[in-house]
């Protein structure tokens, strides 16, 4: 990650720094279980590389059955929202908002009525 980045995640951990990391470990620790037994019942190690300076950063991140959950529930709305053919609200109210800028179905999702 860029030094910003890295800086924040030393600072604060990855859990309040980059919350999408935090989610992706609990789902990997949580559906990991069945073929890694007791996975879930020692922390992840997560390792950050400052880009920059080379620089390592180690946290170690407890299994977090809830969050794991959420973002399991997460993912099955948003299936079966695209099996029925539903769209969900968008993540903006504007199409200028930054990650709207950088999303290559941008296009289509703001042609389409909200």
């Amino acid at each position: 990650m860029n030094a910003k980045n890295w800086r924040e995640t030393v600072a604060k951990g990855v859990t309040v720094a980059k919350p999408v990391y935090a989610a992706q470990i609990a789902l990997y620790q949580a559906y990991m279980e069945a073929t890694v037994p007791g996975i879930s019942a020692n922390p992840a190690l997560f390792t950050a590389i400052n880009k920059d300076t080379a620089e390592l950063h180690h946290d170690l991140v407890p299994f977090d059955a809830d969050l794991a959950q959420r973002m399991s529930d997460r993912g099955v709305r948003i299936l079966r929202a695209t099996d029925a053919g539903e769209l969900l609200p968008r993540i903006a109210a504007n199409r200028d908002f930054f990650e709207c800028r950088f999303c290559p179905c941008a296009e289509r999702c703001w042609s389409l009525p909200a």
